[in-house]
């Protein structure tokens, strides 16, 4: 699309999302407006509804947060809100967060109507727990007017492409990042401190909200091997949600509830993850995509052990800089979180592994200079920069 008028400096962006409330991509929204250089984009933020928990983190950075466009479903004043917002902030790119719905559907509309000079979606996940797709009829019909879609791996691109018909000359990867200053492993002592654990005691973190894909019954199943093995082990589960009675229940079955404990949601993460020897995530491959847990784990020279689904293999080398294993496989998942008990130097090395590869491929600041190249050139009227095409990962920064 050609710029209605000459791009302004910095380029004003605007991100269309339901709310800023405390998941992985709202996360990571949140994160990005608040790391990008000023002096290259202006970020700005439209929810659909509630503004949510993090927007208040977001507006004291500086940026500007609009909320309650939406009344219900087909609210078509939705449009005219957005249209407002647009033009009064003369916004040039429009980038739609989320799979489907309202905030891809209107947000490309208003952008359409408007003629900005850049439509663009990022997409955060592959599928639906249902099977059924993620991009709805309604949003098939705008799927020519995008610039660009983002996938956050590349074999989510791959499938996005494959399976929910994105043109492969305008899907894009951009990697999700971890910000290496906060996620840093260290502070191990205090951090257990608070946490009321030993010393020598072996911590295995887990970080995911209690939903049924997240697989909190294959944990707690090998968590019984482990404790088994080594009785005084402990396991952090941080998260809630509406699996947590059922996993409560489960929990006093396999008597496990002085080892596996339940924090409940949490904001200290970096903390939980420095307090622990490694990592895990279970999860089934209904939903997983590029788990921001991982990357923050490995970023923190915590080995993870994960199954293999979704795109964690982009993040994990088996063996290497932690342990694949396969979905539902809780025996084996217990084998290699006790490899990794037993063997510190191990542990140590893989640690440092995981944490070399995040720092050269899934950094923060890596992420967000991605989505300004590729907002600056579609402003520009350059379309998608040559550079974004090529997505290994192995490139580096």
């Amino acid at each position: 699309m050609t710029p209605p008028h000459p791009p302004s400096a910095p380029v004003p962006v605007l991100f269309v999302l339901t709310d800023l409330r405390v998941g992985g991509m709202e996360r990571k929204v949140a994160e990005i407006v608040q790391k990008m250089d000023r002096t290259r984009c202006r970020p700005v933020v439209a929810c659909l509804k509630e503004a949510g928990p993090l927007a208040p983190e977001v507006q004291e950075s500086g940026v500007r947060v609009y909320s309650n466009l939406i009344a219900a479903k087909w609210d078509v004043r939705v449009l005219v809100r957005l249209l407002r917002i647009i033009r009064s902030e003369g916004i040039q790119v429009v980038c739609t967060v989320g799979d489907g719905g309202d905030r891809m559907f209107w947000g490309r509309l208003a952008a359409r109507i408007a003629g900005v000079a850049g439509i663009v979606s990022t997409h955060h996940s592959t599928r639906n727990p249902s099977g059924d797709s993620i991009i709805d009829r309604p949003n098939r019909w705008l799927m020519p007017w995008n610039d660009a879609y983002v996938a956050v791996a590349q074999s989510a691109a791959d499938y996005l492409v494959e399976h929910e018909g994105l043109p492969r000359d305008r899907t894009v990867v951009i990697y999700n990042g971890v910000d290496l200053s906060k996620y840093t492993g260290d502070g191990r002592e205090e951090a257990r401190k608070s946490l009321e654990i030993p010393p020598d005691t072996p911590v295995i973190a887990h970080v995911a909200a209690f939903r049924i894909e997240k697989a909190h019954d294959i944990l707690l199943r090998a968590a019984r091997k482990v404790v088994d093995a080594v009785p005084e082990t402990r396991f952090l589960l941080v998260g809630d949600g509406e699996t947590r009675g059922e996993i409560e229940k489960l929990r006093a079955e396999l008597d496990l509830e002085l080892n596996a404990l339940l924090l409940g949601r949490r904001s200290d993460i970096p903390e939980i993850l420095a307090a622990s020897d490694l990592f895990v995530l279970c999860s089934r491959a209904m939903v997983e995509t590029f788990p921001n847990s991982v990357l923050e784990a490995m970023a923190s020279r915590r080995p993870p052990v994960c199954t293999n689904v979704g795109s964690i293999a982009e993040q994990i080398t088996d063996g290497q800089n932690g342990y694949l294993v396969d979905e539902e496989d809780w025996e084996t998942l217990a084998d290699r979180i006790l490899t990794l008990v037993r063997d510190p130097s191990l542990r140590m090395q893989m640690g440092e592994d995981a944490h070399r590869v995040v720092s050269q491929n899934f950094s923060a600041e890596r992420m967000v200079r991605d989505r300004e190249d590729l907002f600056t050139s579609l402003a520009m009227g350059n379309g998608i920069p040559s550079r974004l095409y090529s997505s290994k990962a192995e490139e580096g920064s």
